[in-house]
């Protein structure tokens, strides 16, 4: 990229590069960036001949400096409060010094940037996905409910990825040549790019391969837009130019969403790790649309359940299938067969000559069972045919039969003898239920113990085979739970255990021998999670799922070993998923069934608390931090949130109470200080405010969060270089500050500079949270200030339905 190919908005999302790069030869106070209307421009004609001198206005402190590239004015550095030493030197060089910038700014650029498309390079996408993560990440921990504020904060519980291969596109460049190809390529990433949201990133990532990097958005999210952007393409001619004839292209994709589809011990992973893990898994669902007819669009947490197709029919009833680990399929899950090709429609006409059609519905030709599961594919068994004369072929399709429709009651009638292992002695998952079903139903008290081995192919010993260090991982298991413990292979990477008679309290000291003698004989890392009948008010079908529960506890511990007993925090780990996805129904049962364990559990009755309030629950929301309270006096968390639920009630007096005792069990409470600042700002006790916004300063937490609140009490006080400079560092600290680009978009409208600046800043402010609708009307003003009326109506319309 040249420096000439830059834009305005270039310009605008590296202030800060350009800040850096003049503060090494002038001093100031604050900067800003300001776009002349046309050469014509009074301020543009005072640059001089080809702009080769800044312009220095003494009576102000002003020094402007024009941003040229291949002779084209882009824009104005304007620095505030400057001091110039030697003006006759120094002028004619800064506009030379400004050059230069642009050259650097659109080399950087360059190395991020795809030159055929200009979209992103899979570099830059893997960067973007990595920080996100990074930001994320607290959020699906234990807690991670337990304080937030909307208010303050501006940050997403997730994102989504996709990745997008065009069809049969080696064709094109058969057919018309390599240049008519290119040129096809940058046009469908032209598309691409033009459709993917404001905050979002477009990256090719090679050939006809792209990524789309998707923040804050919910899996529904992710593919409403991927799939647009596969109508958009499939809409669009492509023209050749050397034949004069046009083509249509269609596309194929894959999506993931973060932190839905990473598992267990996934999370432990670095960041940058789980960038790629995320990146592998969108291709997984892009290869899976492709091999289901191209065209279309599969979420990786769909490819289990419907993405599943027959590869090849083997001896003694058995079929390869398409499905492996990647997708977490095991051994022992059910599949119903059916075949596409069968599916007709049906025209018919009525005596009285109306016309009827209709689909034929779908047939299902048989049921499977996995028996030996691999990475990308396993082998099944065939457990029944509907048809002896539709025999199961390969490309017919799989549906998941839900647990709850595989598991057999205790009394149903055996279909054949649970069979063992011979090696481990281990039974497959299905045996297991089965083998053990009878014994659990009469039994008072049971556990189940899940045992995670690492992956295959991680960790284990070279020359070895799996099975083998599988056998020996249930023989150390039965030392510590007893020879006779009925034990099955859950999956490829998970042993099951039945413990009749016995709590799971009363199996913690065995399981911490099972992790160490793991450790020491295999090499292997293990985590276990129990769990047992009775508890609460659960049933014996639950058990296996408040054992996962544990064994997701168990993988969050930060120090060894990784054993977790279902428990209060158990159920408080998962309610804070549920949270962080933004199922708050889920997420507040969980609380709930966390709090009947462990009454005296303040992490997740302030969960419960802050679910209520997101719900509208004020009243509720505010007992159950009483609650909290009432136990522990001191409890920061709880006085904040208290605070924050009296304020929206309108309990002013009482929430400034909670905010103040709040501050006396943590004088560095952060969110207190600046929630009694913009309390006393909202009075317009000015000087109140800043007291408080400058304490919050001196503590050195969430300096972003600081700097905005300083800037808007000094954009009330008309203060507007201080304001300036303060949003410059905030957006420095924190880019995807929603709250702060609107305060910018604020403070150009309020000096009466370019509102194109102003709708650059406020767009990417809507993009980043588009439930506020303060920011809406922000966009709104900074369209009308352009003269766009009709679109200033509709962004305030947006604001009024938020």
């Amino acid at each position: 990229m040249s420096s000439a190919a830059l834009t305005q908005r270039d310009l605008i999302a590296h202030e800060h590069f350009l800040r850096d790069i003049f503060s090494r030869f002038l001093t100031f106070k604050t900067h800003s960036l300001y776009f002349p209307k046309s050469a014509d421009d009074a301020l543009a004609v005072a640059f001089g001949p080809d702009f080769a001198t800044a312009v220095h206005l003494s009576g102000e402190r002003k020094v402007m400096t024009p941003l040229c590239a291949g002779g084209r004015l882009l824009g104005v550095f304007v620095a505030r409060g400057a001091s110039l030493g030697a003006p006759r030197t120094l002028l004619p060089l800064l506009p030379r010094i400004g050059a230069l910038a642009l050259d650097q700014l659109a080399l950087t650029l360059a190395a991020v940037t795809d030159a055929l498309t200009g979209l992103g390079t899979g570099e830059a996408l893997l960067a973007a996905i990595t920080r996100e993560i990074e930001c994320v990440q607290d959020r699906i921990l234990p807690g991670a409910a337990s304080l937030v504020d909307p208010g303050l904060t501006s940050g997403h519980g997730g994102f989504g990825l996709a990745v997008l291969d065009l069809d049969h596109f080696s064709r094109v460049a058969g057919r018309f040549g390599f240049v008519a190809a290119e040129d096809t390529l940058a046009r469908a990433g032209a598309v691409i790019g033009r459709l993917c949201p404001e905050g979002g990133l477009a990256a090719r990532l090679h050939d006809d391969l792209f990524g789309l990097f998707l923040p804050g958005a919910s899996a529904t999210r992710c593919r409403e837009t991927v799939e647009a952007v596969l109508a958009e393409l499939s809409h669009t001619a492509f023209p050749i130019a050397a034949t004069g004839e046009s083509l249509t292209l269609s596309a194929s994709a894959g999506c993931v969403t973060y932190p839905q589809d990473v598992r267990g011990g996934q999370f432990a992973a670095l960041p940058a790790e789980q960038a790629r893990l995320l990146l592998r898994k969108a291709k997984k669902g892009l290869a899976v649309a492709k091999d289901l007819g191209r065209n279309q669009a599969m979420p990786y947490s769909r490819i289990l359940a419907e993405g599943g197709a027959v590869l090849e029919n083997l001896p003694l009833s058995r079929l390869a299938v398409s499905l492996g680990r990647w997708v977490d399929a095991e051994p022992g899950q059910r599949f119903l067969v059916w075949s596409p090709r069968l599916e007709r429609t049906v025209a018919v006409r009525t005596a009285d000559g109306e016309r009827l059609s209709g689909r034929t519905p779908t047939l299902v030709k048989g049921e499977i069972v996995l028996v030996d599961v691999g990475e990308d594919m396993a082998f099944a068994e065939v457990l029944q045919v509907s048809d002896p004369h539709l025999p199961i072929e390969p490309g017919d399709r799989l549906a998941l039969v839900p647990e709850a429709a595989e598991a057999a009651p205790a009394d149903a009638p055996p279909t054949g003898e649970p069979l063992r292992d011979p090696v481990s002695g281990l039974f497959s998952r299905r045996d297991f239920l089965r083998a053990t079903a009878a014994d659990r139903e009469k039994r008072s008290v049971y556990s189940l113990a899940l045992v995670l081995l690492p992956e295959v192919g991680t960790q284990r010993r070279t020359g070895r085979p799996a099975e083998a260090d599988m056998a020996e991982a249930a023989a150390v298991c039965r030392q510590f739970f007893g020879p006779e413990a009925p034990g099955g292979l859950f999956s490829t990477s998970k042993l099951v255990f039945f413990l009749p008679g016995r709590s799971p309290d009363s199996l913690a000291e065995a399981a911490e021998g099972i992790i160490a003698a793991l450790a020491e004989r295999l090499g292997l890392e293990a985590a276990i999670g129990l769990a047992g009948y009775p508890c609460l008010d659960y049933a014996r079908t639950d058990v296996p799922e408040n054992c996962r529960k544990a064994l997701a506890h168990a993988l969050l511990l930060p120090t060894r070993p990784h054993l977790a007993v279902f428990d209060s925090l158990s159920l408080t780990v998962s309610g804070d998923r549920h949270f962080a996805v933004g199922d708050i129904y889920a997420a507040l049962e969980e609380y709930k069934q966390a709090l009947l364990l462990d009454e005296t559990n303040t992490l997740a009755r302030n969960s419960l608390g802050i679910c209520l309030a997101r719900l509208g629950r004020l009243p509720q929301a505010r007992a159950e931090f009483e609650r909290v309270i009432a136990g522990d006096p001191k409890n920061t968390m709880a006085l904040y949130n208290l605070g924050c639920v009296r304020q929206r009630l309108g309990e002013a007096a009482s929430a400034r109470t909670a905010f103040q005792k709040c501050l006396r069990a943590n004088p560095g409470h952060v969110s207190s200080l600046l929630r009694l600042g913009r309390m006393a700002e909202e009075n317009r006790r000015l000087e109140t405010a800043l007291k408080y916004y400058r304490r919050a300063a001196e503590t050195g937490n969430a300096p972003a969060l600081t700097l905005r609140h300083l800037a808007r009490l000094a954009l009330t006080r008309g203060r507007l270089d201080e304001a300036r400079e303060h949003l410059h560092q905030a957006l420095l600290l924190d880019p995807k500050d929603a709250f702060s680009l609107q305060l910018m978009a604020r403070l150009y409208l309020t000096e009466g500079e370019d509102p194109a600046i102003a709708e650059a800043m406020a767009r990417q402010a809507v993009a980043l949270r588009p439930d506020r609708k303060e920011l809406w009307a922000e966009l709104s003003q900074a369209l009308a200030a352009q003269g766009r009326d009709d679109e200033a109506r509709e962004a305030l319309a947006r604001s009024e339905g938020v």
